[in-house]
């Protein structure tokens, strides 16, 4: 079942974005490699000109509305969470607060967000590394601002909406 889920979320998730860049922008991707060499090339080589395109593509995404009508634990909307976080990695907008891009990159393995350095390794926080609380912060930050606008769960058991609720507060978490 998370195999499916996880394979549901990434495509579903993947879809829409592209769906959603083509209709804000007037493009006509077909997947997330056309998206990223559109938007590699709409990027304007000034610093300001970067921070634009960056805050403008996160801001179409953060556009999307995600539901699932029958959220159950939530799997779902955590599955879709990590992929969105994952597609801003690979479309080099998952910035810091100021609209600078992380050099670090994002994939979901095992269902799982994992963070890479530029060098290949596993992120690991640590409280005395500046660059380490800017990751977390970011990715804090990118988890927060999906799960308030983007992600959406109804369910006809209460019990599962509170389940869900509590499984995106510890997702988050896992970044705090």
């Amino acid at each position: 079942p998370g195999f499916i889920t996880m394979y549901m979320s990434r495509e579903t998730v993947r879809k829409a974005i592209v769906q959603k860049f083509n209709e804000e922008k007037g493009w006509n991707c077909k997947n997330i490699s056309d998206l990223k060499e559109d938007l590699r090339d709409e990027r304007n080589e000034s610093p300001k000109g970067r921070v634009i395109i960056r805050k403008e593509a996160n801001e179409i995404i953060n556009s999307l509305k995600i539901i699932d009508p029958a959220v159950g634990s939530g799997h779902f909307l955590v599955s879709v969470l990590n992929e969105i976080v994952c597609i801003k990695s690979e479309l080099k907008i998952l910035v810091d607060k100021n609209f600078e891009a992380l050099e670090y990159t994002a994939e979901v393995i095992n269902d799982e967000l994992v963070i890479f350095d530029d060098e290949g390794d596993v992120f690991e926080y640590n409280i005395n590394n500046k660059k380490g609380r800017l990751v977390q912060k970011t990715i804090f930050h990118e988890k927060q601002t999906i799960i308030e606008n983007c992600l959406f769960g109804v369910d006809i058991n209460i019990n599962s909406v509170k389940i869900c609720r509590l499984r995106l507060w510890i997702e988050l978490l896992k970044n705090a």
